[in-house]
Protein backbone atom coordinates (compact mmCIF):
# COMPACT_ATOMS: atom_id res chain seq x y z
CA UNK A 1 0.00 0.00 0.00
CA UNK A 2 3.24 2.34 0.94
CA UNK A 3 3.87 1.66 -2.56
CA UNK A 4 0.91 2.39 -4.32
CA UNK A 5 0.75 5.81 -2.34
CA UNK A 6 4.10 6.75 -3.87
CA UNK A 7 2.74 5.72 -7.45
CA UNK A 8 -0.35 8.12 -6.80
CA UNK A 9 1.58 11.15 -5.47
CA UNK A 10 3.65 10.68 -8.62
CA UNK A 11 1.05 10.21 -11.31
CA UNK A 12 -2.04 11.37 -9.54
CA UNK A 13 -3.62 9.32 -11.09
CA UNK A 14 -4.00 6.28 -8.94
CA UNK A 15 -7.80 5.99 -7.33
CA UNK A 16 -9.56 3.29 -5.00
CA UNK A 17 -10.69 0.57 -7.91
CA UNK A 18 -11.42 -2.76 -7.51
CA UNK A 19 -7.99 -4.96 -8.45
CA UNK A 20 -8.13 -7.85 -10.34
CA UNK A 21 -5.94 -10.46 -12.20
CA UNK A 22 -3.72 -9.11 -15.06
CA UNK A 23 -5.22 -9.14 -18.51
CA UNK A 24 -2.31 -8.33 -20.43
CA UNK A 25 -1.85 -10.24 -23.90
CA UNK A 26 0.88 -10.08 -26.26
CA UNK A 27 3.69 -8.13 -24.24
CA UNK A 28 6.42 -6.56 -25.65
CA UNK A 29 9.65 -9.20 -25.96
CA UNK A 30 11.19 -8.65 -22.21
CA UNK A 31 8.44 -6.51 -21.10
CA UNK A 32 8.00 -7.39 -17.07
CA UNK A 33 4.85 -6.68 -15.53
CA UNK A 34 4.74 -8.25 -12.48
CA UNK A 35 6.72 -4.40 -10.59
CA UNK A 36 3.21 -2.87 -12.00
CA UNK A 37 1.33 -5.73 -10.29
CA UNK A 38 3.09 -5.52 -7.71
CA UNK A 39 2.47 -1.40 -7.36
CA UNK A 40 -1.56 -2.83 -7.40
CA UNK A 41 -1.90 -1.99 -11.37
CA UNK A 42 -3.61 -3.98 -13.59
CA UNK A 43 -2.01 -3.75 -16.96
CA UNK A 44 -4.26 -3.85 -19.96
CA UNK A 45 -1.87 -2.56 -22.99
CA UNK A 46 1.60 -1.75 -23.50
CA UNK A 47 3.12 -0.55 -26.09
CA UNK A 48 6.19 1.45 -26.91
CA UNK A 49 5.83 5.71 -26.68
CA UNK A 50 7.49 7.84 -28.56
CA UNK A 51 10.31 8.34 -26.59
CA UNK A 52 12.72 5.48 -27.54
CA UNK A 53 12.95 2.90 -24.35
CA UNK A 54 10.13 4.07 -22.88
CA UNK A 55 6.35 1.86 -23.04
CA UNK A 56 3.17 3.67 -23.04
CA UNK A 57 1.27 1.45 -20.72
CA UNK A 58 -2.45 1.57 -19.94
CA UNK A 59 -3.82 0.26 -17.09
CA UNK A 60 -7.39 -0.25 -15.28
CA UNK A 61 -6.07 3.33 -13.27
CA UNK A 62 -4.91 5.06 -16.54
CA UNK A 63 -2.03 6.08 -18.51
CA UNK A 64 1.38 5.69 -16.88
CA UNK A 65 4.76 5.48 -18.69
CA UNK A 66 7.65 2.83 -17.67
CA UNK A 67 11.40 2.07 -19.42
CA UNK A 68 14.13 -0.30 -18.36
CA UNK A 69 11.67 -3.67 -19.84
CA UNK A 70 8.97 -2.32 -16.86
CA UNK A 71 11.05 -1.69 -13.86
CA UNK A 72 11.23 2.04 -14.04
CA UNK A 73 8.05 4.31 -13.60
CA UNK A 74 8.23 7.21 -15.13
CA UNK A 75 5.90 10.50 -13.95
CA UNK A 76 5.14 13.09 -15.97
CA UNK A 77 3.66 13.64 -19.63
CA UNK A 78 5.00 13.50 -23.38
CA UNK A 79 4.51 16.66 -25.68
CA UNK A 80 5.78 16.43 -28.93
CA UNK A 81 7.33 20.03 -29.22
CA UNK A 82 8.67 19.92 -32.76
CA UNK A 83 5.36 21.88 -34.26
CA UNK A 84 4.79 25.74 -34.12
CA UNK A 85 2.61 24.51 -30.68
CA UNK A 86 3.47 21.95 -28.39
CA UNK A 87 0.91 18.24 -29.00
CA UNK A 88 0.30 16.21 -25.65
CA UNK A 89 0.71 12.72 -26.95
CA UNK A 90 -0.33 11.45 -23.42
CA UNK A 91 -3.47 13.60 -23.64
CA UNK A 92 -4.17 12.18 -26.95
CA UNK A 93 -3.51 8.36 -25.78
CA UNK A 94 -5.80 9.13 -22.84
CA UNK A 95 -8.58 10.59 -25.08
CA UNK A 96 -8.43 7.05 -27.20
CA UNK A 97 -8.64 5.14 -23.82
CA UNK A 98 -11.53 6.41 -22.94
CA UNK A 99 -13.30 6.36 -26.56
CA UNK A 100 -12.83 2.63 -26.60
CA UNK A 101 -13.66 2.11 -22.93
CA UNK A 102 -17.13 4.03 -23.57
CA UNK A 103 -17.69 2.44 -26.79
CA UNK A 104 -17.16 -1.26 -24.80
CA UNK A 105 -19.95 -0.66 -22.59
CA UNK A 106 -21.92 1.18 -24.30
CA UNK A 107 -24.97 -1.06 -24.16
CA UNK A 108 -24.90 -0.43 -20.27
CA UNK A 109 -25.62 2.96 -20.20
CA UNK A 110 -29.28 4.87 -19.87
CA UNK A 111 -30.01 6.65 -22.77
CA UNK A 112 -31.39 9.73 -23.61
CA UNK A 113 -31.74 10.48 -27.47
CA UNK A 114 -31.55 13.32 -29.23
CA UNK A 115 -33.98 13.23 -31.74
CA UNK A 116 -31.34 15.20 -34.41
CA UNK A 117 -28.57 13.53 -32.76
CA UNK A 118 -25.33 15.47 -33.87
CA UNK A 119 -23.12 14.52 -30.98
CA UNK A 120 -23.20 11.57 -27.82
CA UNK A 121 -21.58 13.11 -24.45
CA UNK A 122 -21.15 10.61 -21.60
CA UNK A 123 -22.18 11.54 -18.40
CA UNK A 124 -20.75 10.14 -15.30
CA UNK A 125 -23.71 10.53 -12.37
CA UNK A 126 -24.76 10.39 -8.76
CA UNK A 127 -28.21 10.67 -7.99
CA UNK A 128 -27.57 12.66 -4.79
CA UNK A 129 -25.35 15.38 -6.20
CA UNK A 130 -26.87 18.61 -6.94
CA UNK A 131 -25.17 19.04 -10.23
CA UNK A 132 -26.57 15.72 -11.68
CA UNK A 133 -29.78 16.97 -10.65
CA UNK A 134 -29.83 20.21 -12.46
CA UNK A 135 -28.36 18.36 -15.40
CA UNK A 136 -30.89 16.44 -15.44
CA UNK A 137 -34.13 18.87 -15.05
CA UNK A 138 -32.15 20.46 -17.74
CA UNK A 139 -31.91 17.77 -20.01
CA UNK A 140 -34.03 18.70 -22.57
CA UNK A 141 -32.16 21.56 -23.77
CA UNK A 142 -28.80 19.06 -24.37
CA UNK A 143 -31.71 16.92 -26.52
CA UNK A 144 -32.41 20.06 -28.68
CA UNK A 145 -28.97 20.82 -29.43
CA UNK A 146 -28.65 17.37 -30.77
CA UNK A 147 -26.78 16.27 -27.80
CA UNK A 148 -27.34 12.62 -26.51
CA UNK A 149 -26.82 11.56 -23.10
CA UNK A 150 -25.59 8.42 -22.06
CA UNK A 151 -25.54 8.25 -18.37
CA UNK A 152 -22.98 5.82 -16.42
CA UNK A 153 -23.05 5.45 -12.98
CA UNK A 154 -20.39 6.84 -10.36
CA UNK A 155 -21.69 6.67 -7.26
CA UNK A 156 -19.63 9.88 -4.98
CA UNK A 157 -19.17 7.90 -1.77
CA UNK A 158 -17.43 4.84 -3.50
CA UNK A 159 -19.28 1.50 -3.02
CA UNK A 160 -20.96 1.74 -0.55
CA UNK A 161 -23.53 3.90 0.97
CA UNK A 162 -26.85 5.34 -0.16
CA UNK A 163 -26.32 6.86 -3.77
CA UNK A 164 -24.15 3.07 -4.36
CA UNK A 165 -27.20 1.54 -3.39
CA UNK A 166 -29.72 3.74 -5.37
CA UNK A 167 -27.80 3.52 -8.25
CA UNK A 168 -27.78 -0.51 -8.31
CA UNK A 169 -31.33 -0.51 -7.67
CA UNK A 170 -32.03 2.22 -10.83
CA UNK A 171 -29.82 -0.02 -13.03
CA UNK A 172 -31.98 -3.40 -12.04
CA UNK A 173 -35.20 -1.21 -12.65
CA UNK A 174 -37.40 -2.32 -15.55
CA UNK A 175 -37.39 1.12 -16.08
CA UNK A 176 -33.90 2.74 -15.83
CA UNK A 177 -35.00 6.34 -17.29
CA UNK A 178 -38.07 6.23 -15.01
CA UNK A 179 -36.04 5.05 -12.07
CA UNK A 180 -32.95 7.48 -12.54
CA UNK A 181 -35.64 10.44 -12.77
CA UNK A 182 -37.16 9.34 -9.76
CA UNK A 183 -34.07 8.96 -7.68
CA UNK A 184 -32.97 12.01 -8.34
CA UNK A 185 -36.33 13.56 -7.25
CA UNK A 186 -35.76 12.36 -4.02
CA UNK A 187 -38.62 9.43 -4.52
CA UNK A 188 -38.42 5.70 -3.12
CA UNK A 189 -37.85 3.12 -5.66
CA UNK A 190 -39.19 -0.57 -5.83
CA UNK A 191 -36.57 -2.93 -4.95
CA UNK A 192 -35.02 -4.27 -7.48
CA UNK A 193 -31.50 -6.64 -7.76
CA UNK A 194 -29.58 -7.90 -10.86
CA UNK A 195 -26.09 -8.47 -11.98
CA UNK A 196 -25.62 -4.73 -12.14
CA UNK A 197 -22.66 -2.75 -13.87
CA UNK A 198 -22.60 -0.24 -11.13
CA UNK A 199 -19.03 -1.67 -10.08
CA UNK A 200 -17.74 -1.60 -13.17
CA UNK A 201 -18.43 1.86 -14.31
CA UNK A 202 -17.34 3.69 -10.63
CA UNK A 203 -13.95 1.52 -11.75
CA UNK A 204 -13.89 3.35 -15.18
CA UNK A 205 -14.61 6.31 -13.96
CA UNK A 206 -11.13 6.17 -11.95
CA UNK A 207 -9.89 4.89 -14.74
CA UNK A 208 -10.56 8.13 -16.57
CA UNK A 209 -9.77 10.51 -13.85
CA UNK A 210 -13.13 11.10 -12.79
CA UNK A 211 -12.89 12.55 -9.00
CA UNK A 212 -16.62 14.20 -9.02
CA UNK A 213 -20.24 13.84 -10.96
CA UNK A 214 -21.11 15.13 -12.92
CA UNK A 215 -18.27 14.02 -15.30
CA UNK A 216 -18.46 14.13 -18.90
CA UNK A 217 -16.58 12.20 -21.79
CA UNK A 218 -16.85 14.22 -25.04
CA UNK A 219 -17.49 12.40 -28.29
CA UNK A 220 -13.38 13.52 -28.65
CA UNK A 221 -12.72 11.53 -25.22
CA UNK A 222 -11.59 14.66 -23.75
CA UNK A 223 -12.82 14.62 -19.51
CA UNK A 224 -15.08 17.91 -18.56
CA UNK A 225 -15.48 17.86 -14.63
CA UNK A 226 -18.39 19.68 -13.44
CA UNK A 227 -21.66 20.68 -15.44
CA UNK A 228 -21.54 22.29 -18.15
CA UNK A 229 -24.79 24.01 -19.76
CA UNK A 230 -25.94 22.95 -23.45
CA UNK A 231 -24.68 26.17 -25.55
CA UNK A 232 -21.35 26.06 -23.55
CA UNK A 233 -21.34 22.59 -24.20
CA UNK A 234 -21.75 22.07 -27.47
CA UNK A 235 -19.36 24.44 -28.33
CA UNK A 236 -16.49 22.65 -26.48
CA UNK A 237 -17.60 19.61 -28.67
CA UNK A 238 -16.63 21.32 -31.34
CA UNK A 239 -13.52 22.93 -30.54
CA UNK A 240 -12.14 19.35 -28.89
CA UNK A 241 -13.13 17.49 -32.48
Amino acid sequence: MKQLAIAASILGLLACSPQGEAKLSAAPEGFDDSYLQKMGFTVETVEASAIEGVYQVITDQGLIYVADGGKMLIGGRIYDITGAQPVNLSENAIREMRQKDVAAIDGEAIVYQAEDEKYVVTVFTDPTCGYCRQLHNDLQSYLDKGISIHYLAWPRTGLQGSSYEQLKTVWCSDDPKAALTAAKSDKRLPAARCDDPVDAHFALGNKFGVRGTPAMVLPSGELIPGLVPADRLLNTIKQSQ
